[in-house]
């Protein structure tokens, strides 16, 4: 018996030796993302370009992910989801406003991804304010109008908030729908939605070539829920590293700039309008802020 035990052990040890070790396989972090509202499903949103291009610059030291699609219709519902976690790692840009946080669920990177962008609208005009679009310079002469705004936004609050008349719509498309049908007298989409509807609607009664046009603060940041805090802080340390290395900025130029420029802000009549509803966000986002007057 002691003789077949020192055969065998030496054999068991050899093979042991011999076997080769399977590596350990790296899942990749699944992070979801929300799809467009408006055009092309499967188009890029400036939002999911961001959140990629921060875990890009993370992945070296963090590792590989994958970005998936979910179909949340409004931000209403997409709150919603957000609160209740319902997601894998559901992370989406968010217009600001303190309301957002009193759940204690939802945490946020107080860096504006959109630099402001989105805080200057320019504006369509039923068929039927041709005479008058060009006289609207001051917020009482709006006043006389019905604006669309898209429902459940922080805008309809924002002009509700100064006496404006407001109808809504589900949507972008719809809304420049309803103001060609005349449900809404004036639509004041952002420069960039402004001239892909232009694009997309080919055929339009809708009264372009006015000086008319918004401005009221409305910072935009990635949300994500509280038990995502890990992804949160490597989407903003990726941020951090982009906006440092010029990527960040190539990135939103390359969406952002010609229709900022094409709008011609510094000739409009600009209308200002408070934001009552960021009134416990500290002013630190501000330093990312973009001049509309220098691109």
């Amino acid at each position: 018996m002691r003789r077949f035990l020192r055969i065998l052990l030496p054999l068991a040890l050899s093979l042991n030796a011999n076997a080769q070790v399977e590596p350990a396989v790296t899942k990749a972090l699944v992070v979801s993302h929300k799809l467009p509202e408006f055009g092309d499903l499967k188009r890029k949103t400036f939002d999911r370009q961001i959140i990629q291009l921060a875990l890009e610059k993370t992945q070296g030291k963090t590792g590989a992910f994958e970005m998936v699609p979910i179909n949340v219709i409004s931000r209403t519902h997409a709150i919603a989801a957000l609160n209740q976690n319902m997601y894998e790692n559901f992370v989406m840009a968010l217009s600001y406003e303190d309301v957002l946080l009193e759940t204690g669920n939802l945490i946020y990177i107080p860096f504006p991804v959109e630099l402001g962008a989105l805080s200057y609208r320019i504006c369509y005009a039923n068929e039927r304010l041709k005479n008058t679009i060009q006289d609207i310079d001051q917020l009482e002469k709006l006043k006389q109008h019905k604006l669309g705004v898209g429902e459940g936004w922080l805008d309809a609050k924002i002009m509700q908030q100064a006496g404006l008349q407001i109808v809504t719509g589900s949507n972008i498309t719809s809304l420049f729908r309803m103001t060609q049908a005349g449900r809404a007298d004036i639509f004041c989409p952002s420069p960039t939605e402004y001239f892909h509807e232009l694009a997309v609607e080919k055929q339009t009664d809708l009264q372009l070539d006015n000086k008319l046009a918004l401005y009221y603060p409305l910072p935009k940041f990635l949300f994500a829920h509280k038990s995502n805090q890990a992804l949160l802080d490597r989407i903003q340390q990726g941020i951090e590293i982009a906006y440092k290395d010029g990527s960040y900025i190539k990135l939103w130029r390359s969406v952002y700039v010609r229709d900022l420029q094409r709008a011609k802000l510094n000739e409009r009549h600009l209308i200002k309008l408070d934001n009552p509803f960021i009134g416990t966000l500290p002013d630190d986002y501000k330093h990312y802020l973009f001049d509309p007057l220098n691109l």
